[in-house]
């Protein structure tokens, strides 16, 4: 029998995933026009959230061998339940204002923080890729919850069609790993990585680049930024805010998990493409950042 020890990593993501569920169900109870503490329910889960991983730092808790709350995933946790406080705090106006569902949009965005944090303390890719989803999913409709915008379905509607080609990208990434390694656990793939990194074979450097790829369409890098004018125009100014802070931080917690720990026997190969893309971001997102518009 499994002892409740086995669940202590996931009790944050738990805490969020509960608070999501009480929104949505709150929501289906709300008489029309009733005005209901949607918000607060949130911000409760997001407070329990923050107290379970206080108590998880520095005990290097682990859940079903693929979620691991150590010091890393637990500071990135801590981030990401700030970003939600203050998205929380911030879309009161926006949904006001825009009339929005209240519990849909307080129910997406829990649901998006609960696939951020397990995204930030999974330790199998396959669950990483399930986290991305989850989080992806829930952005995407929160992108184009503006149901009378025409610049909001527009912006979802792309934000959906390019997040589906890197998932894909992504997923091939991680088939191509499995079949070379056998495993999506990154320590054995790490490993397994390097008895081989000794004379890399394209199919490991093809593995590495097709998830790289599916991670630099997370966090906006050139060349995988084209989606991000449209998306953080269309979306309401609360949900920009909380995709341009909340999924860049579980997606770079992911990325630095992933390829320091499963490919860092292979840093001599992808190093070097990932300062690249990181200069060609930093350069090519300011310069066409400050560029006024014709």
């Amino acid at each position: 029998m499994m002892s409740f020890s086995a669940w202590n990593a996931i009790v944050p993501m738990a805490c969020v995933t509960a608070a999501a569920i009480a929104a949505m169900v709150a929501e289906a109870f709300r008489a029309p026009g009733e005005r209901m503490p949607i918000g607060p329910l949130g911000a409760i889960g997001l407070i329990g959230a923050g107290v379970s991983a206080l108590l998880l730092w520095n005990h290097n808790a682990t859940s079903f061998g693929v979620v691991a709350a150590d010091n890393f995933g637990l500071f990135v946790t801590w981030v990401l339940i700030i970003v939600g406080l203050l998205s929380i705090a911030i879309s009161q106006p926006t949904i006001d204002r825009e009339g929005l569902p209240r519990g849909e949009y307080y129910a997406l965005m829990l649901f998006a923080i609960a696939g951020m944090m397990l995204m930030a303390t999974a330790t199998d890719l396959l669950v990483i890729f399930l986290a991305l989803e989850v989080l992806s999913l829930a952005v995407y409709v929160l992108t184009g919850i503006r149901r009378d915008s025409p610049a909001g379905a527009e912006a979802a509607m792309k934000y959906f069609l390019l997040g589906g080609f890197s998932s894909a990208f992504f997923l091939y990434g991680i088939a191509f790993t499995y079949g070379l390694t056998g495993s999506t656990r990154l320590d054995r793939i790490g490993s397994l990585m390097a008895a081989q990194a000794m004379s890399p074979t394209p199919m490991q450097l093809l593995a590495v680049g097709l998830v790289l790829i599916g991670f630099a369409f997370k966090v906006s890098a050139v060349p995988f930024h084209m989606w991000t004018p449209d998306a953080y125009e269309g979306a309401p100014p609360a949900v920009t805010g909380f995709m341009s802070t909340g999924v860049k931080a579980a997606a770079f917690a992911a990325f630095v998990r992933v390829f320091l720990s499963a490919f860092e026997p292979l840093r001599g190969n992808w190093s070097v493409v990932v300062w690249v893309v990181a200069v060609a971001t930093m350069v090519v997102g300011t310069v066409v950042g400050v560029r006024s518009p014709a």
